[in-house]
């Protein structure tokens, strides 16, 4: 075997939690680790002299010299060459970057630097979870997770899924989640659906009890036992499958509900271009996104805030905000009142708002309103 003994367990072991960030991408949340923290766990794992890096590839793929500020867009593709022992491991990867700056030097600098970056993380995950393999399966099972006093793991995704097994929605919060479910119970036509969705989710639902105890309705029942008994009552009633016969006794309408209150999410294109027509909030660059403040209502699966709480910012920092993995923390580092601002734009896009355009709330997945609006 080329790789020494501890290398191979260093390689075998999972990913750290702590090092894993977020950001969200076309209504999508994606999971990453940073380039640094790549290069610092092979020359961890392989030793400074035991690794080398070689660019094969870098093409500029599009620029604009025209705008301010300037930009441009690289592709790069990576060779990663590991010495184990008398054998020369070569693994490759690709990647792209994009990048701006206040000359078209400054761009291209920044672009290649980024495409670089991205495929030797790419290599480099080849070689297992502990550079990033373990972020390509959707329930991040080579993730280690940390542990509260008590023993049990917290950050962990409540995964719901369907009756043959596929992913249908992962949640940060166990709310979301039993809210998640509840609604596909309901909705649920048939009885053999039905069973399989509880025989797929019945364990997860078995451990909310352990690992949430003080998740309880209003009246004092635990989420898990009312998602079984709104189980039980749709069993009963689809086992009936058109045979008349007496109701069994239904639990009351309000000990079914869950107390998770969605907000309205306002949708209004004209004040999305509106704010996108801005200079950004920290610089005062343009051009500009339309970008939605994730913290200004509760999350929602597959929903975006809504649009009276979006702000204008460049690209530059747009790209800076969403790499940073806290947004309010981000804002209190620029001394800036996100809310506050989104409020004044939105009063201020109103006022200039005809009858006509008025904004309108939905429910469910946003609708991207124009080509520059982001999350």
């Amino acid at each position: 075997m080329p790789f020494s003994d501890a290398q191979v367990k260093l390689l075998s072991s999972k990913l750290n939690e702590k090092v894993v960030r977020t950001r969200q991408q076309r209504g999508m949340t994606l999971s990453y680790i940073e380039g640094w923290h790549v290069i610092a766990e092979a020359n961890r794992v392989f030793g400074f002299e035991g690794w080398d890096r070689e660019t094969v590839a870098a093409e500029c793929i599009w620029q604009d010299a025209k705008r301010e500020p300037k930009a441009c867009a690289y592709a790069a593709k990576v060779r990663i060459r590991v010495r184990a022992g008398d054998t020369i491991v070569c693994r490759e990867g690709s990647g792209v970057g994009h990048g701006i700056g206040a000359t078209i030097g400054e761009a291209h600098e920044s672009a290649i630097k980024e495409a670089e970056t991205d495929a030797t993380k790419r290599a480099l995950a080849t070689f297992g979870n502990l550079f990033g393999l373990a972020l390509y399966d959707k329930e991040q099972n080579g993730v280690r997770r940390r542990r509260t006093g008590n023993g049990i793991a917290v950050g962990i995704s409540w995964v719901l899924l369907s009756g043959t097994g596929a992913l249908l929605s992962r949640h940060d919060l166990p709310e979301s989640y039993c809210s998640a479910l509840r609604e596909l119970l309901e909705r649920t036509p048939s009885l053999d659906r039905l069973q399989a969705i509880w025989a797929r989710n019945g364990g997860t639902v078995k451990h909310l009890q352990t690992a949430w105890p003080d998740l309880k309705t209003a009246n004092g029942t635990h989420y898990a036992e009312v998602l079984e008994k709104i189980y039980t009552q749709r069993v009963e009633r689809l086992t009936a499958d058109g045979v008349a016969k007496p109701e069994a006794e239904e639990v009351p309408r309000a000990e079914l509900e869950l107390p998770l209150a969605t907000p309205k999410r306002l949708r209004d294109s004209a004040h999305l271009q509106f704010v996108a027509s801005l200079p950004c909030l920290i610089c005062g660059r343009t051009p500009a996104h339309a970008h939605h403040i994730k913290f200004a209502q509760p999350r929602a699966m597959g929903s975006k805030v809504g649009d009276e709480w979006t702000v204008p910012l460049c690209f530059l920092h747009h790209r800076s905000l969403h790499d940073s993995g806290s947004e309010e923390t981000w804002w209190q580092v620029h001394g800036t009142d996100a809310l506050a601002e989104a409020k004044r734009l939105w009063q201020q896009s109103r006022k200039g708002a005809d009858e006509g355009s008025a904004a309108t709330p939905v429910a469910g997945s946003a609708d991207a309103a124009n080509g520059k609006e982001c999350a």
